[in-house]
C-alpha cells in the first residue's frame, strides 16, 4: 500500500506538507529521539565555521556524522523523493539536523544556505502528539517585513527555500513536553 501526502504552497517557495510519512516511519523517527533506543546525544551549540553548526545530531563516541544514523538517512531519502514531487525537479540530500526545544528556549532567525547554493530545507515536526495551544510554530521571513507562521503538527512538515530566514518557536508555558524536529537539507540539481 502506497503512502500519500498532501501539500499546499503557503507563500512563494514555502510548502506546508501533511501526512509526510507512514505511521511506521514516523514512529521510527520519534524513536530516534529516545536515549534508551540509541547512543546519540543531542547538542545545542554554535561552532562557527564548522558544518553542521546548529542543533545537530552528535555521535556520543566523538565527532559529528551524517553516516551513522541509518534511520534518519532512510527517512531523508523518502523526504528527498517527496520534495522532488513537490518541486518538480531533482534534489539531493546533503545534511540532516535535529532540534529539541523546551519551554522558553527560543531560537534566533537563521538561514540554512545562501541563494547561490540552491538548497531547500524540509523541517519534519517529529513529536507523536502535540496541541496547537502549546506553540512551537515555524516562523519564516518570506520577504522584507512579511512573516509566515506555520503550526507545529505531528507528521507534518514545511519545505522551503533554505536561504529564507526562519526559526522554530519554543513550546509555551502550557506545554509539559519538548518540541522535536528534523531538518533535511536538499540541494536542487
Amino acid at each position: 500500500m502506497s503512502h500519500s501526502f498532501r501539500f499546499a504552497e503557503k507563500a512563494p517557495k514555502v510548502f506546508f506538507v501533511q501526512d509526510v510519512l507512514s505511521y511506521k516511519d514516523f514512529e521510527e523517527v520519534n524513536d530516534e529521539f529516545k536515549p534508551l533506543n540509541n547512543h546519540w546525544s543531542f547538542t545545542k551549540s554554535e561552532q562557527h565555521g564548522q558544518s553542521p553548526v546548529f542543533g545537530n545530531l552528535a555521535e556520543s563516541r566523538g565527532g559529528l556524522s551524517l553516516g551513522d544514523c541509518q534511520k534518519f538517512i532512510e527517512i531523508g531519502s523518502k523526504i528527498n523523493l517527496l520534495s522532488q514531487k513537490i518541486l518538480g525537479s531533482p534534489t539531493q540530500l546533503v545534511r540532516i539536523n535535529t532540534n529539541i526545544q523546551f519551554t522558553g528556549q527560543e531560537s534566533n532567525f537563521h538561514v540554512d544556505s545562501s541563494p547561490e547554493m540552491r538548497w531547500w530545507t524540509f523541517v519534519l515536526f517529529a513529536n507523536m502528539s502535540w496541541s496547537t495551544e502549546w506553540g512551537g510554530e515555524l516562523i519564516i521571513n518570506t520577504s522584507d517585513h512579511d512573516y509566515l507562521g506555520l503550526p507545529f503538527l505531528p507528521n507534518c512538515g514545511v519545505l522551503f527555500d533554505g536561504s529564507l530566514p526562519h526559526k522554530g518557536s519554543a513550546p509555551n508555558r502550557l506545554c509539559l513536553n519538548h518540541r522535536q524536529s528534523v531538518a533535511f537539507s536538499l540541494q536542487q540539481l
